[in-house]
């Protein structure tokens, strides 16, 4: 057993009293945050997002203070949906895979202590490639678990072999699987092989890891869970904030269980499922298809290369990826004895041109024609009752099919991108229409929703580009998130009363929606729920709702005009930012809340009046409009010479002075975020010794500021306060200011040079990006970390100093630097990210500290290593 000993962590541990997994991140938090700024920044980045090995104490100590809440949060939420018949198991064992260092296994231990489980755990199985992790996974279990057996395995998952996952007979397994396959370090397919190859007669299996929708990576969870046909004990998808309200964390959730445990899955029918141990004991026939011994499966056609097959009368079942990549199968004759099609059972068979599925059959399983881009027409019998997920996506060539009306249930993206697929007709036994059924189905024109259906899931439609019109039936009471978004061509659409739910970015550039009606029994209009509808001319929002979420009319570039009922309290974030033909707007008396940028580019609104009942403004609301004019009723805030502030004239909120000089009062410390958005004729600004905050985008667009200076006593200047301010030639940073954010001065054109003061430590993303007058600048002593993209396309640059302080420069730092001779790197740099000097056309020498080669060729690209002159 490898475990960490006689080291001060493992000696803080041994003594620790009633050890807990917050205890042990105290440990680490209270180290990381001791460290000066520029460490933590730098620890923190190369965690690479939590995802690559840990192999030093000081990550291993990031790694805990910056996702151990997370971990816990995820696993608890699964714990806590566990039967209780599992926790009155009186002894098992647990595997933890990629177990870093082991938080899965401290929070269940933290769980069985926390609810009064006296749950005995025998044998505690950690896999960890990093050595350094797997040694505190040990120590850490030896705290929590003083009497488990402890079984260290350091490899990779690819190397991993069946005697590594030992199962006993007699005591069910906990399987931990705590952000593991989301990975794409491993191959997933020969991962779960081996698991299930390995795995006792009992066993619990508990996935956790972020959740990336229709992506990849967000789908192995699934596949695995999938594979082991088990009985699902609990799964759960969770989006940004509905784990934890005050986090953005996103959670994925599988449990299942396999064996013969209470929730097991009964074995009466066939399984679809296939062994290695049934291929072996198999039957194989002339055309390389294997069948079971009893005659009742179809397992394999791995080495199938025909044209056209008939299946064996008899058989019952078709199993999973049985025909899988048979790109040679035209046609096939099922007989009436089936009664299952498999997962994936036809799937990528790509010359599949049609198929007879005969009326025994009663599912379909999910992905079973995936892919088949030849299949044209296929008839569904009366008997099936159920459709799978992705059962029939992407086979483009689909151009109708028939839903018996023996389904209840159609699976999501059951018919998503097939893309010539016109019309269909879904019967009355169907209720719910799933996620992403019909997505990018480009060529349906119309669909006809009965009024069985309850919801309409989210992306049920999104990209049916040719969908005109859609009736929603009374019955439908849920319309999901991005339901039809991208239905460019859908010009009308009635939403039924019986609708009290619409998702976010339900109707997101639908470009050819001219009106909508919204019925009273809607009490929300969620975020992007509009968002670039172009052609949406007037829309009636019922006395029902009572906000208007986040970009809810971003872009809707030919609304006039529009009425804010009094039952509305709050006008969200970029509300209506960018509807250019927008002329008047009345916010009523009931508004307590405008959001950041809520008018923003609103190029039409003249005037605005801000009623008394508003208490909180977030940001600009009207950064970039029209507006010449501001009444403001509400006692919090105040107008003074063209600018809104807050009562008291500490906050300037936003300007909208259209002369070419502006004196910001001495009351004022806090110049807002985006307060000079777009302020063009303005060529002058004088900023008070009062002011200790510039805010982000503060001065961003104001092509005509020339010059500004900025006082001692600002300490903050926000990420991208002077972006693309063409103009300015010249700027002076305060020895206040300690870091330059990212794009603070991007695509400052005319600016020549800056000095940067001493104070400063990091210069953030992108800082100097595209400033193509920057002739020569002087990096300080005190700056540590130089961020992607810092100075990239700064043609005029000739050179620059990198002081013996900086240890990090950003990928892409200096990228398109034309002029770039030579540069100096010191010894204290230790990452240098890649594609730093893309494009340095002129470089013709990196000049390194002597013996410094073999250090610095590991962080720099293959084509600079030519240029590394030692110094």
């Amino acid at each position: 057993m490898m475990i960490e000993q006689n080291t001060n962590y493992a000696y803080k541990l041994k003594y620790m009293d009633n050890p807990t997994f917050d205890k042990v991140r105290d440990l680490s938090t209270k180290f990381y945050r001791e460290l000066p700024q520029a460490l933590q920044n730098e620890l923190f980045e190369a965690l690479n997002r939590g995802i690559d090995i840990l192999d030093s104490e000081p990550q291993m100590t990031a790694y805990l203070f910056a996702y151990g809440k997370m971990h816990k949060a995820k696993l608890n939420y699964a714990f806590e949906h566990l039967p209780e018949t599992f926790f009155e198991i009186p002894e098992i064992n647990i595997i933890d895979y990629g177990c870093g260092q082991a938080v899965a296994t401290m929070c269940y231990a933290d769980f069985l202590r926390k609810q009064g489980y006296e749950q005995k755990i025998r044998c505690v199985t950690l896999i960890e490639p990093s050595e350094a992790a797997l040694k505190r996974a040990a120590l850490h279990v030896s705290v929590f678990f003083p009497d488990a057996e402890i079984v260290t395995i350091n490899k990779e998952f690819d190397d991993l072999e069946p005697q590594d996952i030992v199962c006993d007979e007699d005591v069910p397994t906990l399987h931990l699987l705590s952000n593991v396959l989301d990975l794409e370090c491993f191959s997933l397919i020969e991962f779960k092989k081996l698991v299930k190859k390995s795995i006792g007669p009992s066993n619990l299996f508990v996935c956790v890891g972020p959740y990336f929708g229709d992506k990849d990576r967000g789908k192995h969870m699934d596949s695995f869970a999938k594979y082991f046909k088990g009985e699902e004990i609990f799964s759960e998808d969770l989006f940004a904030s509905e784990l934890d309200a005050n986090n953005s964390w996103t959670c994925m959730v599988r449990c299942f269980g396999v064996g013969d445990l209470d929730y097991s899955i009964s074995d009466e029918n066939l399984s679809t499922e296939v062994t290695d141990e049934d291929i072996e004991n198999g039957i194989e026939d002339k055309f390389g298809v294997v069948y079971s011994k009893d005659g009742k499966r179809l397992l394999s056609a791995k080495h199938f290369d025909c044209k056209t097959y008939t299946i064996n009368k008899g058989i019952k079942v078709i199993c999973d990826e049985a025909f899988d990549y048979c790109e040679s199968l035209q046609s096939i004759v099922i007989p009436n004895s089936v009664t299952k099609i498999g997962d994936s059972a036809f799937s990528n068979c790509l010359s599949l041109q049609s198929i007879v599925i005969p009326n025994s059959v009663t599912s379909i399983g999910d992905s079973a024609f995936w892919g088949c881009t030849s299949l044209q027409s296929i008839s569904i019998p009366n008997s099936v009752t159920s459709i799978g997920d992705c059962a029939f996506m992407c086979c483009d060539s689909l151009q109708s099919i028939v839903i018996p009306k023996s389904a209840t249930s159609i699976g999501n993206e059951a018919f998503s991108g097939c893309s010539s697929l016109q019309a269909i007709i879904i019967p009355d036994s169907v209720t719910n229409i799933g996620h992403w059924t019909f997505s990018s189905c480009d060529s349906l024109q119309s669909i006809v929703i009965p009024d069985s259906v309850t919801s309409i899931g989210n992306n049920a439609f999104k990209g049916c580009k040719s969908l005109k019109s859609i009736v929603i039936p009374d019955s439908v009471t849920t319309i999901g998130e991005f339901a039809f978004c991208h239905c460019e061509s859908l010009q009308s659409i009635v939403i039924p009363d019986s609708v009290t739910s619409i998702g976010n970015s339900a109707f997101t550039e639908c470009e050819s929606l001219k009106s909508i009606v919204i019925p009273d029994s809607v009490t929300t209009i969620g975020e992007r729920i509009f968002y670039k509808c172009e052609s949406l001319q007037s829309i009636v929002i019922p006395d029902s709702v009572t906000s208007i979420g986040n970009s809810a009319f971003t872009e809707c570039k030919s609304l006039k005009s529009i009425i804010i009922p009094d039952s509305v309290t709050s006008i969200g974030n970029s509300a209506f930012t960018e509807c250019k033909s927008l002329k008047s707007i009345i916010i009523p008396d009931s508004v307590t809340r405008i959001g950041n940028s809520a008018f923003k580019d609103c190029k039409s609104l003249k005037s605005i009046v801000i009623p008394d009942s508003v208490t909180s403004i977030l940001g600009n609301p009207i950064a970039g409009s029209g507006i010449t004019s501001i009444i403001c009723n509400s006692r919090f805030f105040k107008v003074e010479g063209n600018a809104l502030y807050d009562r008291e004239m500490k906050w300037l909120i936003a300007c909208f002075s259209k002369e070419d000089l502006f004196d910001i009062p001495n009351s004022v410390t806090n110049i807002g975020e985006s307060a000079f958005y777009k302020c063009e004729s303005i060529q002058s600004i004088v900023i008070p010794d009062s002011v200790t905050t510039i805010g982000e985008g503060a001065f961003y667009k104001c092509e005509s500021l020339q010059s500004i200076v900025i006082p001692d006593s600002v300490t903050t200047i926000g990420e991208g306060a002077f972006y693309k301010c063409e103009s300015l030639q010249s700027i002076v940073i305060p020895d206040s200011v300690t870091t330059i954010g990212e794009g603070t001065f991007y695509s400052c054109w005319s600016l020549q040079s800056i000095i940067i003061p001493d104070s400063v430590t990091s210069i953030g993303n992108s800082a100097f990006a595209e400033c193509k007058s920057l002739k020569s600048i002087i990096i300080p002593d005190s700056v540590t970390r130089i961020g992607g993209w810092a100075f990239s396309s700064c043609p005029s640059l000739q050179s620059i100093v990198i002081p013996d302080s900086v240890t990090s420069i950003g990928y892409g730092a200096f990228s398109g630097c034309l002029s770039f001779q030579s540069i100096v790197i010191p010894n204290s740099v230790t990452n240098i990210w890649d594609r730093a000097f893309e494009h340095c056309k002129s470089l013709r020498a990196i000049i390194i500290p002597k013996g410094s080669r073999a250090k610095f060729e590991k962080m720099l690209d293959d084509e600079l290593w030519d240029k590394l002159v030692e110094e």
